[in-house]
């Protein structure tokens, strides 16, 4: 598959998260790089030591060290103009708590809550597009926002991004598209003891595969098999951090 060198607006376009101290992101990579083959790139302390796994040679996401990192993803979306897009999630409910900010020669990043309460990101390429590799096994291939409130959150994302909303489904499931393509869920969850947030999903060529190499890496199974439409996921929490990791099978990751 060839490299992405650039991703439609509002297409979710990165992926990273933070962890507190240098033991624990090392860990991470450690985890990451003996499950799914990841090299990694670090950089040095002015980035928080920034690493950017690759896979095969292409970008898929960062984990950097600082203080009070929680381990959680994070997903940014992608946006031609920051300044504007970060005004209109304000205008709709979103929570702008990081400012846009130029990241070096790279891009633009910033990170709002959203009406539902999850943390997203916006991203602005200059030189770096985000991730370069999707759909292929041990890459991004799906998005999921869990929360108690989907439909502000679909609202949200169609008024602040520009995307389009496929009708809710009997079990409270909607779906955000570009264009003909789907790319993401929206999942109402009542009660949830996990906050509202966005899932990234990875793509992988055999979930009991993956579920036996987490047990001998020391992490946990929490969901070992469940059907979704036109595949099956499988849900782990890493034992570094345990924040939950969803992967699909390969197939229909990219449904459109």
């Amino acid at each position: 598959m060839p490299v992405v060198t650039e991703h439609a607006q509002g297409m979710p376009c990165w992926i990273d998260a933070s962890v507190s101290t240098t033991a624990l992101r090392e860990g991470l990579i450690d985890f990451y790089t003996a499950l799914f083959g990841w090299t990694f790139d670090v950089d040095g302390p002015e980035t928080g030591f920034y690493s950017i796994a690759r896979h095969d040679g292409k970008a898929v996401l960062g984990i950097g060290e600082q203080p009070g990192g929680q381990g959680r993803w994070i997903t940014y979306f992608s946006t031609t103009d920051i300044e504007r897009t970060a005004e209109r999630a304000k205008e709709h409910g979103g929570n702008v708590f990081f400012p846009p900010m130029q990241v070096m020669d790279v891009g633009w990043m910033a990170l709002v809550l959203d009406p539902a309460g999850a943390v997203h990101g916006l991203w602005q390429q200059n030189t770096f597009p985000g991730f370069e590799v999707m759909y292929e096994p041990n890459s991004p291939g799906w998005f999921d926002h869990v929360s108690e409130d989907t439909r502000s959150a679909a609202r949200y994302y169609e008024s602040v991004l520009g995307n389009g909303i496929q009708s809710e489904s009997q079990d409270g499931m909607t779906i955000l598209r570009r264009g003909e393509q789907w790319f993401a869920s929206l999942t109402r969850e009542e009660g949830s003891r996990q906050p509202p947030q966005w899932t990234p999903v990875f793509v992988v060529d055999s979930l009991d595969r993956i579920n036996e190499h987490v047990r001998q890496l020391g992490g946990t199974i929490v969901v070992e098999e469940m059907p979704v439409p036109g595949s099956a996921i499988s849900i782990f929490q890493d034992p570094i951090v345990g924040t939950h990791v969803t992967v699909m099978r390969a197939g229909e990751a990219s449904s459109s």
